[in-house]
């Protein structure tokens, strides 16, 4: 099954998500204004943040793949639900099309089980790191910048995406701040 034009995935019914413009940007290969995503991409950085501080608080108490493997199950039943709320809501409408919710391809399937390897591998490492008793303070900027660095260079050199000067810059200081906060001796020994 392809994706429409008129998929959830692609562009969110107006009635939810008013503010998020059709897919114009994306035909355009452009980013959409940043007051359009800045709300989400923030809630999201506060649940990585909240993910990690959990996985910091559990790991001195649990087998880093057993953390991972119960993650990953909580991680799938909240996913699960929310796709039935999603089909359940269309079904409601009366004679709702749930096609583009369960809209999916090949290549679709390829990279979702591609991003879930890598997730629960980084799962597994971030009990493991967190477990050796390294602050919160110290690993999850190190995880998480780390993150910002490798995913920039990879969207640079594999998906081909432009960065300016200025971005590059960016990347440079977060790079010495991940240094800094990952060679700090004060940390390790407070």
């Amino acid at each position: 099954t392809g994706l429409s034009e008129s998929s959830p995935l692609l562009q969110p019914p107006a009635r939810q998500l008013s503010a998020i413009p059709s897919n114009e940007f994306m035909a355009a290969g452009e980013s959409p204004p940043l007051m359009v995503w800045i709300v989400p991409a923030l809630c999201c950085a506060m649940a990585y943040a909240l993910y990690n501080i959990f996985i910091k608080k559990g790991s001195s108490h649990i087998n880093p793949v057993l953390g991972g493997v119960i993650l990953q199950l909580v991680a799938a039943a909240l996913g699960g639900c929310l796709l039935s709320f999603l089909i359940l809501q269309e079904t409601n409408k009366g004679g709702g099309d749930i096609g583009n919710i369960v809209a999916y391809d090949k290549e679709g399937i390829f990279w979702a089980v591609l991003a879930g390897l890598a997730v629960g591998t980084a799962e597994i490492v971030s009990f493991l790191v967190s477990s050796m008793g390294v602050q919160a303070m110290q690993s999850i900027p190190v995880i998480i910048g780390g993150s910002v660095l490798f995913g920039t260079v990879i969207g640079a050199v594999a998906l081909h995406e432009d960065l300016s000067l200025r971005g590059w810059g960016g990347v440079l200081l977060i790079s010495i701040g991940i240094s800094l906060v990952g060679l700090d001796s004060e940390g390790e020994m407070g």
